[in-house]
């Protein structure tokens, strides 16, 4: 099965590798936030030797591996930690995306946009779980969109978005056409 003219696989994996440098972006400028206050621990409980931001990051070293098994065990790890937080949730779908797992992906996704609506990523990967695992283009198209109302403009994953749906409309749009590279960016393997 094919997407436009990339395999699907190099599509997936491509956009998952975005997703991923996205999440961590994401993640890191919230954290480093002035302000920002870091969840609360639960009363009573002894420290956790690793902590949920160290699973986290050791499932990004595994999907970048390419173990997604070991990357789904450390994300599972880091949502039974900090289950209200959305990132944990978010990466895990990450995982069971791709491993093609698309409906548990859904609802990783659907419990990371309960607790944080306003997390443009839970959109940006939704599109994705239409367009590849379910073929609803129209969901995937909204929830696209809907990304690009949360991001800014000149980031690559908003770039990346509009080349997709123009894809999806048989065309590239005039803002990538002379800057595009004629794909999605891959893995850098140095994250």
């Amino acid at each position: 099965m094919t997407f436009g003219s990339r395999p699907r696989d190099l599509v997936v994996a491509s956009f998952l590798a975005l997703g991923v440098g996205f999440a961590a972006g994401w993640w890191m400028g919230r954290e480093s936030t002035p302000g920002a206050v870091a969840p609360p621990s639960t009363m009573g409980e002894a420290p956790h030797p690793v902590g949920a931001q160290e699973y986290l990051q050791l499932g990004m070293q595994a999907l970048g591996a390419g173990d997604y098994a070991e990357a789904e065990r450390r994300f599972r790890r880091a949502v039974e930690l900090q289950p209200e937080e959305a990132a944990p949730h978010a990466d895990l779908a990450v995982a069971l995306m791709y491993q093609e797992r698309w409906e548990e992906a859904q609802g990783e996704l659907d419990l990371a946009r309960r607790y944080d609506p306003g997390m443009p990523e839970v959109w940006f990967l939704e599109g994705v779980v239409h367009r590849d695992g379910r073929g609803d283009m129209a969901r995937a198209r909204e929830s696209w969109e809907r990304f690009l109302t949360m991001v800014p403009t000149d980031t690559p994953q908003a770039r990346t978005v509009r080349e997709w749906l123009a894809e999806m409309d048989g065309g590239v749009p005039a803002d990538t056409a002379s800057t595009s590279s004629g794909g999605v960016a891959t893995p850098s393997g140095g994250r």
